[in-house]
This record gives structure tokens, sequence and C-alpha cells, in this order.
């Protein structure tokens, strides 16, 4: 069925964004019926309490986010033996917090908000992660684990090594048979489908790539490699960590590891395959319902993700390589866009002999990544004040550094990035085109409209208000005719790692940032012919915020399970 790409086609155009659809829709939110935050599970299952006395990343928040290749090189760690460690159980604890944990409690008149440390569209929170490893000192047996972010702590599973037949699962990927901690991240449907219904599956790979961005700021600051893994066998992951069928699926893996490349060993190395136990097959766990009055089953949502499963491992192996083989079909390359933008000279955002550090350098009181992670919110007012070109310099190079996921190469990447400039210091207002390759802004449009980018973002104003507002594109034929349906997950993914990073690189700059949807169509129309035939994956406005946030803290709460069972959070 991944083939067959009219799946995806026909699941995008019919969520797409209008003033009629929005005019026409009859949703509304039943306050009474939101989903719980937090996975809870029935059973008498073993738990395991994490750390808390873990460090905060003290690593600049740039160089984290910015550069995965500097070799370690401005760690702030003195240990000599990093590399050649073992993974702790304090670390997991320290990557899973700053990733996923709990950082702010917001309380109003309708509900408690438990924030966490990555945003989630809606502050619904639709991702669970699930820990999936060998033997951690101290006290942590090899098994698989559930992470609660309202307890912190993990729930057991399964018990076992599984490092073997999760790599058998994902087409033999060297870099899970070799990880000490495998995270899955899975989507629980109903949260984000409560208020954005069918719509929402796109929002399962937002929601999980801000994550993912946080994930590899955090074990980069630790000197600890990660890998981000989209070819998987999906009904292996799901029986491994016993979902509920049509509720909650599997997404994406992060293997995680302080092994060098040339110390890594190969699945056949590891054991003959015939002699891999498969993994048993038990019953899904029961969990707390999400919400008091039931679920709504948009049959959208499952249609497309069932068409883009893969079935074996080696369609595994077939999707992982077929984008490198199609490479002079990827996205990134303008060479076939029609260049309105030649009509202007670009504008160079790096000077060719500059590095990411010289550039930092330009911006005083760039926070560390720990800092950054707290003080990180979804601005809901901007300034109408203008932000230095330096910072948005930051930003975009931070957006463009490449993710490493088990189906790109070398940096490759299937989003561009498309911005609107309201007040941007030595900048003109206009449209614009950031090409990664040349590192310049292309000159689109010029002379445009703030109100444009509101009407764009669903007619906010606090997009007219943001100084500027970054749309991140895609050639979506092009990707799914290479990856097939599944690579509508992949594009949606890489755009929302994408915006997690624009997140911290502003705040870490002292600015704000604000995700939002927006007008499918109008946004293509407004940036063509350039982008003419391109999709809008995500939007995120930067600026000045008009008010004074407070930072977030490490661990303000934990919940009980008394709590958790009975709802009252």
């Amino acid at each position: 069925m991944n083939k067959d790409i009219s799946y995806a086609t026909n699941y995008h155009e019919a969520t797409n964004h209008s003033e009629v659809s929005l005019m026409t829709s009859r949703h509304y939110l039943d306050w009474n019926n939101r989903p719980m935050p937090f996975k809870v599970y029935t059973d008498s299952l073993s738990t395991y309490t994490l750390p808390t006395d873990f460090p905060t990343p003290t690593m600049d928040a740039i160089t984290s986010i910015c550069n995965r290749h500097y070799n370690h090189e401005s760690s702030t760690t003195s240990d000599p033996d990093m590399f050649n460690r073992n993974i702790t159980l304090k670390d997991l604890s320290e990557i899973l917090f700053f990733s996923a944990g709990i950082t702010r409690v917001m309380r109003y008149n309708y509900g408690t908000y438990y924030m966490r440390a990555a945003s989630a569209t809606g502050a619904l929170y639709p991702i669970e992660l699930y820990i999936v490893c060998r033997d951690l000192s101290p006290n942590l047996k090899a098994g698989v684990y559930h992470f609660s972010p309202a307890e912190f702590n993990l729930t057991e599973i399964r018990s076992g090594d599984y490092m073997t037949q999760l790599s058998i699962a994902t087409g033999n990927n060297s870099s899970i048979l070799n990880s000490q901690i495998t995270i899955i991240f899975t989507s629980f449907a109903w949260r984000n489908a409560w208020k954005y219904q069918a719509r929402s599956y796109r929002h399962w790979y937002w929601d999980s790539g801000v994550i993912a961005a946080n994930l590899l700021a955090i074990t980069t600051s630790m000197n600890i490699s990660s890998e981000l893994v989209m070819g998987f066998v999906d009904d292996t992951l799901n029986n491994l960590l016993r979902l509920e069928k049509q509720k909650e699926a599997t997404i994406l893996m992060a293997a995680i590891s302080t092994r060098s490349s040339s110390e890594k060993v190969e699945i056949g190395d590891a054991k003959k395959l015939e002699e891999i136990q498969r993994i048993p097959n038990l019953p899904s766990l029961k969990a707390v319902p999400l919400s008091k009055s039931g679920e709504i089953d948009y049959f959208e949502i499952w249609r497309l993700h069932q068409a883009s499963k893969l079935d074996n491992k080696n369609e595994v192996k077939g999707w992982i390589n077929r984008y490198d083989h199609n490479i002079d079909k990827t996205v990134g390359k303008t060479s076939d866009t029609k260049q309105e933008s030649s009509l202007y000279n670009p504008i160079k955002i790096i000077s060719e002999d500059s590095s990411i550090k010289k550039l930092i350098s330009h911006n005083d009181g760039v926070l560390n990544l720990g800092e950054t992670i707290l003080m990180r919110g979804s601005t809901r007012k901007f300034t109408v004040t203008p932000i230095p070109f330096s910072i948005l310099s930051v930003i975009l190079s931070c957006g463009t550094t490449g993710t490493p996921m088990d189906f790109l190469r070398n940096g490759d990447t299937v989003i561009d990035i498309y911005l609107i400039a309201n007040e941007i210091e030595n900048l003109t207002r206009g449209g614009y085109f950031f090409n990664s390759k040349s590192n310049s802004l292309e000159v689109l449009k010029r002379h445009v409209s703030r109100e444009m980018s509101g009407y764009l973002c669903l007619g906010q104003s606090l997009f007219s208000d943001a100084s500027a507002v970054l749309f991140l594109m895609c050639n979506l034929k092009n990707i799914l005719d290479i990856l097939g349906n599944r690579g509508y997950r992949a594009a949606q993914f890489e755009a929302g790692v994408i915006a997690g990073k624009i997140y911290l690189s502003a705040y870490a700059q002292g600015i704000g940032a604000s995700g939002s949807t927006f007008f499918d169509e109008a946004v293509t129309e407004f940036f063509s012919p350039h982008a003419e035939n391109k999709s809008p994956m995500i939007a995120i406005g930067i600026g000045r915020p008009d008010y004074k946030a407070k930072s977030g803290k490490v661990l303000p709460v934990k919940l009980t399970r008394e709590q958790l069972l009975t709802g009252n959070i």
C-alpha cells in the first residue's frame, strides 16, 4: 500500500485549510471531554523511579542545536573517557527530562496544563516515549519501559534485551544494534484529534519533531551520538510496546550510544539471524481512558497510517535506500524552480569564510542549552519592534544543519525555508526564500504588508506582529514519488525537527517563537512562482515577546498514581 500515493495525496488535500473550510466547520471544543495528557496503566506493573539529581546541560545552546559535527570540541566535560563510558540511568533521566519532562504548571479556570520541555500543538502532548535498553547502571535491567513525565518514572512493559530484534525490524540498522538505549516515540491519535480532527495526523510528526530537536541537542551536549530512525516494521514495534490498536501507534525511533563508528558491530556479527528469538506476542496493556465521554475515531488518520506501514525488513531496507538512489530528484534543489528572485541580488547571511561559531559571537548573551529549554515557551504576544539580522541568520543556520536520519545522507533535506520578514533590521519587508546551499536570502516579493503573514496563519494577529514568519515547505509530490505514503510522515517530521531548532535558537538568543497552522494553498500562492510545486508543512513566527516570561524549573511537580488514576490533576 505504501506505493499507492493516492492515500497521502487525498489525505493532504482533504485536510487543507481554507477560508471556506474554516467558515463552514461546525467543530467545537468540548472542554468537559478534554483528553488527559498522561498515559496511566491500569494493569499492575513494575515501576522504577528515575533519579532527579541529573545535571543541567551547560554547553551553549547554539552549538548544541546548530552543528552536530564539531566532534564535541566545545564540550564542557573534562572526562577524557567520555566516549568510552556506558550510558547511566542518570544520563537517561537527563535526556528524558530535557526532551519531554514537565517544566511548568499553568492553572486556568478551564483546567491545569502541565507544560513540557518541548512544545506541543494545543498543549495536548500526544507523544509518548518508550525506552528499550540494555542493562543500565545502577539498577535498571535490560527491558522495554514506558516513560511517565507525571511521575518521572519508568513502567516495565517487557523484560530482556531486544536490541537485536529491533535492529532486524529496522532493516538490520547497526545504529539500533549498537545503541545502549533506543527511545521509541508513539502518538495517541485522540489527544490531538480532540481539537484538530483529521488534520491532527500532521501534528503527530510536528510534535514528535520538536521533541526530537531537543533530544538531538541534549545528546550533543552530553557527547552521546544519536540517530533518528523512521524505517521500521510497524506491527513489530507496536507489538513490542503492547499498544492498543487504533489508539496509539509507533512513529519514530532514536538510537542513542557512546560507541564510536569504528567500534560498531553489524547484525551478522551479533548472532545468526535464524537463532534470534522472535518477540513474543503479548496482549495489549490497558490504560485509563483519555476522555470521560469517549473518543471520536477519525478514519482518515488510520487509513493513511495503515497505507504508509512497512511490513517486513526487506521493505524497510528498500525504503531507506530509495531516497539515496533518487537523489537527483530531491526536494532541496532549486534549479528547477522559477527564479523570480533573480531580479534581485541574494542577501548573504554568512560570509564564505565564516563559521557558525563566528556568527554566534556577534550575538551577546546566548544562553546555554539547559537555560534555553527551561525558558522556552510559545510566545502569545509579540512586540512590533525589529530584531537584528544576525539573530535571524543564526536561526536560519540552526534550522539547516541537517537531521541525522536513516534515509537521509550527508545533510540532505526534504524541507525548504520560505519567510515573510516584517521587522528585521537592515532587511526590507518582503517575502524571501532561504537558499541553504549559498547561505543567502533570495527576494521573492518586496514591501509586503505585515498583515499578510497574519492572514496566511489563519488570520491571527500574533503572526502579523511577529518580526518574521518562517514557512517550512516541501515538494510533496516528489517526496511521495520517492518514498511512497511513508514520505508524508518523513516530510512532516523533518519540518517538526526544524521547527524545534527554530524554537530553541530563538529562545537561546533572547527572543520568542510560536508555531502555527495556515491556509495551505494561500501560502503556496503567495510564494509562487518560486514555490508553485511546494506545500507548507508548518509555520513559525519569531520576534520579541511583549511580556517578560519566567523560566521553567527542573521537576517542579510529581503527580501521584492516585491522582492519575482518578484524573484529579
